[in-house]
């Protein structure tokens, strides 16, 4: 059975979607509420289950590639690339409806973006106080 927000394949006796996390519409959920009972879904109290986690939005997810390419410009070369290459993941992960690995490149992108903007201010700095040394 394929999940109806993600589209992942998951085994016919999935409740949640393995990739998403959604609920997934089961053969007892399609007959409706009034022919399927609580006992025949192997839910006692008859409550609904919710996944561990709840599904992240697909465009709740940035990829910061703008400020990657500025840092890696203005500040730091080495550092700006990686957060470039991770920013860059962030689209096609959603679009395979990894929204788990875009949010793991999006942090990514993000962490090496102020890492190359850290060094870009201090290798500044550093240059400042050199060139009032007179060195």
């Amino acid at each position: 059975m394929y999940c109806t927000v993600c589209g992942n394949q998951n085994p016919d006796d999935a409740r949640f979607c393995t990739a998403c996390g959604n609920p997934q519409q089961t053969e007892t959920a399609s007959r409706g509420a009034s022919q399927a009972s609580p006992s025949a879904s192997g839910n006692p109290t008859g409550q609904q289950f919710t996944p561990p986690f709840s599904p992240l939005p697909q465009g709740n997810i940035p990829n910061y590639l703008p400020q990657a390419i500025l840092v890696t410009i203005c500040c730091c070369l080495p550092a700006g690339i990686v957060s470039i290459v991770f920013a860059a993941q962030v689209n096609g992960k959603i679009a395979r409806g990894d929204l788990i690995g875009a949010r793991s490149s999006s942090n990514n992108a993000k962490t090496w973006a102020w890492v190359a903007f850290g060094l870009g201010i201090a290798s500044g700095i550093i240059f400042a106080i050199s060139s009032a040394a007179g060195l």
